[in-house]
């Protein structure tokens, strides 16, 4: 379940962003990267997405944030 989803930022070049998501799956929290870019095939211009898991965290571990403990408390 998705418990976070932070503002969309540009990256290198045009038509390139990022954003992360963070989802609560079990016990533990997980960081996704996500990215989405504007590619032109010849004929008309289509976004790609990609999303790829850059982090993650047990909900009794230590290095876990605080902000995110707590919105993972607000969502059990």
């Amino acid at each position: 379940m998705k418990i976070y989803t932070t503002k969309e930022y540009s990256g290198y070049g045009k038509h390139n962003y990022y954003h992360n998501e963070y989802e609560l799956e079990g016990d533990e929290i997980t960081q996704y990267k996500c990215h989405r870019q504007k590619v032109f095939d010849g004929k008309e211009n289509e976004w790609h997405n990609t999303r790829w898991q850059t982090n993650s965290w047990n909900l009794s571990d230590e290095d876990l944030p605080d902000w995110l403990r707590e919105k993972a408390e607000e969502y059990q």
